[in-house]
Order: structure tokens, then sequence, then C-alpha cells
């Protein structure tokens, strides 16, 4: 049966935009203006969009975000630093144990929100549905709120009760504050990112954060050489603020006006896609914490000093993967929308092929010279940490190599697969976890780790090519597409 597309139709307000806007680009049109809206400033950039095509677009975005991700990216690896001389391995650990805890209670309280957002908000964008994208980002805001606060006076008062360390304990209820700062400002920059202001949308949590937090741990460390994590906590609270506010001013500039004068709400819908989001995020976020939680509990803190430092340069490396998934993210839904599967395909061997060669690059230096790299920059006592930097470089070079696997199973509407196969990961890093590092210490975290992020990779590729019949492989160029099985 032959393919029919349909093309939208032209409106009256279409010629009205056309024929008012002409004359800036020295076009003279018929002399008549229709009394029409501004048209939103994220439509404006998807018309732009359309005629500049999605190559030139990826290409403006990619350089503008490599660029914000590469002055994040130092500014988090600073912070790192900062701390990690600062504080010592021991106290490194303290602070390590105290934001795996914070960054595990946080999960609910986000609920897999950003990434429903992002999606409902660009699609809402694109079919200029104002009512729906304002709807749902205040139902997000009212998920927050509901869920945050309580959530951060559970973990406070939990951890005051419970944890035997006290810096450890008043960190984690000072840094409790944080929950529902961070939680409303994801919200912001997700919406940003939703209505194509990429960029932007990244700058609060990506760099305008870390940036501060690095200027503050200067003050810090030079007014008070022996502050502890409590006290560094206590500046992530203050940046966690800040972030929110100008996440808010952005996100309030740039939203199409006027404001509609009602709301559209799909609150079934989007919590049963939003549920399956939030227990994929917790898994995700809970594979490399449940490392250094495990540490904490059968080693020293300073063993997890020392594996934090391994893992948060890991993470570095694996920017470029996030960064490319940020881009990309809502060409994807767009891209499946439309049924456009050559130019989906396409994407995602071209991302998948860019992430892989940007990963490599910057886990080589790390595999070749790696002690030495870490005695340089952390100090002598973190050179142990070598041998676990090394297994999870490669694990992110392997996770580079299958490509955007879960980010299109989500943006296809296939949720509770990504969940199921971060469920399975899970279930395979605890049992490596319990294997190995009460003989391995913080190398077996690093095991542990590198198996499961291998484990969901696998599992959402799969899926991904048999479901929605696009392979993200690397190396899946001018491969032969399967008919999707749904």
């Amino acid at each position: 049966m032959a393919s029919t597309r349909r093309l939208p139709s032209e409106s009256l307000q279409d010629i009205a935009e056309r024929s008012n806007g002409g004359a800036h680009r020295g076009v003279r049109y018929a002399s008549f203006r229709l009394p029409v809206d501004r048209p939103p400033r994220a439509r404006r950039r998807n018309l732009m969009e359309a005629r500049g095509g999605l190559k030139p677009y990826l290409i403006r975005a990619l350089a503008g975000s490599g660029a914000l991700q590469a002055a994040g990216m130092a500014a988090t690896f600073l912070v790192g630093l900062q701390l990690a001389r600062g504080l010592g391995p021991g106290g490194y650990g303290q602070y390590g144990i105290a934001m795996a805890m914070l960054t595990l209670a946080a999960v609910p309280s986000e609920f897999g929100l950003p990434q429903l957002v992002t999606r409902e908000v660009a699609a809402a964008s694109a079919r200029d549905q104002r009512e729906r994208l304002f709807g749902v980002i205040a139902w997000a805001d009212r998920v927050v709120l509901t869920l945050a606060i309580p959530l951060s006076v559970l973990i406070a008062v939990g951890a005051w009760l419970v944890l035997d360390s006290r810096t450890v304990a008043i960190a984690v209820v000072v840094g409790a504050f944080a929950i529902p700062l961070v939680a409303f400002a994801k919200i912001r920059g997700a919406a940003l990112q939703g209505l194509h202001f990429v960029v932007l949308g990244q700058t609060p949590i990506t760099l305008l954060r870390p940036l501060l937090m690095s200027l503050m741990l200067a003050v810090l460390f030079l007014l008070m050489p022996d502050a502890d994590a409590s006290e560094a906590m206590a500046l992530n609270v203050a940046t966690a603020a800040v972030a929110v506010v100008f996440a808010h001013a952005w996100l309030r500039g740039r939203l199409p006006r006027p404001r509609p004068t009602r709301v559209e709400q799909d609150k079934s819908g989007w919590l049963r896609s939003a549920l399956p989001m939030a227990t994929t995020a917790g898994m995700r976020t809970f594979q490399p914490q449940i490392g250094i939680l495990l540490l904490g509990l059968l080693a020293s803190s300073h063993e997890v000093g020392i594996f934090r430092v391994a893992l948060s340069t890991a993470v570095m490396v694996a920017v470029p993967i996030g960064l490319i998934n940020t881009v990309i993210g809502p060409q994807l839904a767009r891209l499946h929308a439309e049924g456009d599967w050559r130019r989906l395909q396409q994407l995602c061997s071209r991302s998948a092929q860019l992430m892989t060669a940007a990963v490599l690059m910057l886990a080589l230096p790390f595999l070749l010279y790696g002690a030495r790299l870490l005695s340089l920059v952390f100090g002598e006592d973190f050179a142990p940490a070598n041998t676990a930097l090394m297994i999870l470089c490669l694990a992110q070079l392997a996770s580079a190599m299958f490509g955007p696997n879960a980010l299109l199973l989500v943006m296809a509407g296939n949720e509770r697969r990504v969940t199921r196969a971060i469920a399975a990961a899970l279930i395979v890093n605890a049992a490596v976890l319990l294997l190995l590092v009460p003989s391995l210490g913080q190398v077996g975290a690093a095991w542990a780790a590198g198996v499961g992020l291998l484990t969901w990779n696998s599992i959402a590729w799969w899926d991904a090519y048999r479901i929605v019949g696009v392979n993200t492989f690397f190396l899946s160029a001018g491969m032969k597409r399967i008919e999707p099985t749904s």
C-alpha cells in the first residue's frame, strides 16, 4: 500500500503572519494586516528550523550545548577537585555518602517529570496548543510540591535518628533543603528545552550551579581551612536556590503570550507516563549510588572518597552522551510522530558514532596515564582510584557505542521497556556488588557499575530495534530496517 503524507493546511493566521513579517526579509506582500497574535517564540523557532532543515538546527544546538557542557564539565570537575583536596579522602567520603542519600531521596520528588515536560512541551509547542503547554508545567509544579517537601523532612529526620556519624547526619539535614529547589529548577529547564531553548534550559543546573559552587568553595576553604562536609553541603543548597531563580526568570520570559485563560491537563495520561519514567530515573540514579552506600557500610569513608573520585571522573568522560541525548531528544519525538523512519535511523546512527568518538577521545588519557593524572590533579592519596577509573571508562565507551537506545524508547512512548531494562541492570549490579565489594572494595564497586551499565544498554538497544524498528548501535548505518512489532 502506498504511504501518504498529510500536509498541514495553511490558515488565515499563517498567511497573516507571513504577510506581516515579510517586509523584514525584503519581500513585499499584500498591504493588508489581520489582527492576529504574535506567534510564540518557540513556534517561530520551529518555523526557522523548518526553513533551515534538521542538520543546521542540530549543528547549532550541538555547538551551543557543547560549549555549555564543556564549561559545566570544567566547573563540575573543579568542584570535585576542591572538595577532594579541601576535605581529604575521609571528609570527601562523608560528603559522598550524604550526597548519595540525598540524590536517592530526590528521585521520587522529581517523579520522572523533566523528560515528560520536555516531551509534552515540545509536542504542544509544535501544535500551538498553549493550554496544554501551560497545563503540563503547572501540573508538574504541583506534583513536585506535593512530593518534595514531605520527602525532604523524612530524609532529614531519618538521617538524624539513624546515622552514627554526626557530620554525615548534619550534611543530610542541611542538604535536604535542596531537594525541592533542584526539582523546580529541572522542571523549568526541561520546559525551556521543550521550547527549543536547548542551551538556555541546561544552563542553570549544568553551568550556573557548579560555577557558583566552585567560587563559594574557594572562599570557604580560604576562610575555614578545617571546614567539613556539612559546611560544604550548605553551599550546595545556596547554589540550588540561585539556579531555580534564574531558571524561573528565563522560562517566564520565553513562554508564549498571551497566557491562556484556562489550561488543558491530561493528568491521568501524564501520570501513567511519568510513573515508569520516575521508576527508570530512580533505578538509573540508584545504580551508581548503591556502590557508594555499600562501600560506606562494608568498608570506610576513605574507600568511598577514592571511589567517588573515579566515579566523578568517569561521569566527566560520559558527558558527550548526555549532551547529544539532550540535543536530539525533541527531534527523536518529532521524527517518530511524523513517521520519518529514514531520518530517525540516520539521526540515531550519527548520534551513536559521535558519542563513541567523543567518549573515546576523553577516556584515552585516563586509560593510558590514569594513575599519573589522578596523583597530579587530586593528590597522591587518590592514585588507588586508577583501576576503578579504567573499568568505568571502558563501560562508558561501550555505553556510547549502543547509542540513544533508552531515549528513543522514551520518546516513542515505550517508557516501560526502559524501566524493565534498568530493573534487570539494577539486579545484576546489586548481585555483583554483594559478591565483589567485600573482597575488592572500590574496584569491586566499579566492576558492578560497569556490568550493570552494559546490561541495561544491551536490553534497551534490542528493545528499540525490535519495537521501534531503529538500530541505535554505532555501526548501524546502512543496515536493513526491521518492521517494528508494535
